[in-house]
């Protein structure tokens, strides 16, 4: 097939994945306020910035105030502005803050207006996936695979479903802004990782790029700082710890996190306070039992929660998990979820991709800058998914974490397995099982983006 339908063939794949993010997030509508205020607290952080102002522009009420204990859940509870901050009778927003910096504020300085958050979950989910479509591309590229056009559009069909961005695309409030410009600026950071070790020319401002990229990425989420560790750890045995070369990485690593150091000051008078110690939610962090029970039960929720099948549109479904508990009630409200394994057959062939980098066979389809970028990928992402079990939290929506990385390295091992297969039966299967995982994993992804029809049918009645 020629180059020009190739493109035309792949630009529209591309197209109709981002227009699809749009319509399934946009199309929810604006979010129901909870406790009677409003959910675009992005936006309302975006205003007070622009007034030089830290705090969010909502007085807190009287009679919150003049409870004996402001953060006793259930006394706060029809007086709080949910899952914000209050300290020294502020309200603060306790997730990042670069989500508000990179995209609420320059949309109100250009358009006047606040930029909702369906519209913002999108764009960086968006940002985040046409990251990994150019990375895909620059790797086939850079090491001379010669793949057919049936396999990259199942490469980019499924980084487009497998990356489970579904799940915040579906209820995109101010939690899944932040998650999806996490997703947004790891993805982006790696792409600039890529280009410096593959020696551009211009390594330096790439590994400037880089650092400031993952660094904005923690910016948005906190517990991303691992990434951020295992990418500098990694790159320094890349290097044998030359400083000339791991500084410019570094560099803005450190600056970032020197910004949200003193913005945390700024708020909560501790660089190390984002505000959870605040939070005016429905449960107590304090309570929340971290043992390697809680660790185990949180991995195999994580990985092997299988969708749940009925007779009501979209006849596949989530699973709610049973909320943990301890002596004071319960722990933490659990959401409803699928397993990152049962969802992503992509992110399963992630998980070995160590072992597949080892073998004799398949370094001869990849060089040893593409082989490090890949381990960094993978390390980086068992790091996230580590972190997050030992905290306990598992919800749907913290799979978009380490799900698009584990993915994207899934991706890559199909592309390498279809260079070093020669034979016809070999891959005549590999070219039949790859199609049916990625049409699996498209309809699995939009029956989770797709209300319950008795959801649909309360909604209308009202």
């Amino acid at each position: 097939m020629n180059s020009p339908v190739r493109r035309w063939v792949i630009g529209l794949i591309v197209f109709g994945i981002c227009l699809s993010y749009l319509v399934i997030s946009i199309a929810r509508g604006p979010r129901a306020p909870v406790f009677g205020y409003t959910t675009e607290l992005y936006a309302l952080q975006a205003q007070s910035f622009l007034q030089g102002k830290t705090t969010l522009p909502i007085e807190p009420r009287p009679e919150l105030l003049s409870l004996p204990d402001p953060y006793d859940a259930e006394a706060n509870k029809s007086y709080r502005l949910h899952d914000a901050s209050l300290y020294k009778g502020k309200y603060y927003m306790y997730f990042g803050a670069v989500p508000a910096v990179t995209l609420f504020v320059p949309y109100r300085l250009l358009t006047g207006r606040d930029l909702p958050n369906r519209v913002a979950v999108p764009i960086f989910c968006i940002g985040g996936f046409l990251s990994s479509c150019v990375l895909f591309f620059w790797l086939a590229r850079h090491n001379r695979w010669a793949l057919p056009l049936w396999l990259e559009c199942v490469i980019l069909i499924s980084l487009g479903s497998m990356s489970l961005v579904s799940l915040i695309l579906r209820r995109p409030s101010f939690y899944e802004v932040a998650i999806a410009g996490g997703h947004c600026f790891v993805m982006a950071g790696f792409l600039a990782l890529a280009r410096a070790v593959w020696g551009t020319g211009k390594d330096r401002q790439w590994l400037l790029l880089a650092g400031l990229l993952l660094g904005l990425a923690v910016g948005c989420r906190p517990h991303l700082a691992v990434i951020c560790w295992a990418v500098l750890v990694s790159f320094a045995i890349r290097v044998r710890c030359n400083l000339r070369l791991m500084m410019p990485l570094a560099a803005l690593m450190l600056a970032t996190g020197a910004a949200l150091g003193w913005y945390n000051y700024v708020r909560f008078d501790s660089p190390f306070e984002f505000g959870a110690s605040y939070q005016l939610g429905g449960f107590s962090f304090s309570i929340l039992q971290r043992n390697f029970e809680t660790i185990f039960r949180s991995a195999r929720e994580f990985l092997f929660v299988t969708p749940h099948l009925d007779m009501s549109m979209p006849f596949i479904h989530t699973v709610y998990i049973n909320p943990l508990t301890g002596s004071n009630g319960p722990v933490i409200w659990t959401e409803d979820t699928v397993g990152l394994i049962p969802a992503a057959p992509f992110a399963l062939l992630g998980f070995f991709t160590p072992f597949f980098l080892r073998t004799q066979q398949i370094d001869k389809g990849i060089d040893e800058a593409s082989r490090w970028l890949l381990s960094t990928i993978y390390w980086s992402s068992i790091a996230v998914f580590v972190i997050l079990c030992a905290l306990g939290w598992v919800m749907g929506r913290y799979l978009a974490d380490f799900a698009p990385l584990l993915t994207f390295d899934g991706a890559v091992v199909v592309a390498i397995s279809w260079q070093s297969l020669s034979e016809s039966p070999s891959r005549y299967a590999l070219r039949w099982g790859t199609s049916m995982a990625a049409i699996y994993g498209v309809i699995l992804n939009i029956a989770i983006a797709t209300p319950r029809s008795d959801l649909i049918l309360k909604f209308l009645h009202k």
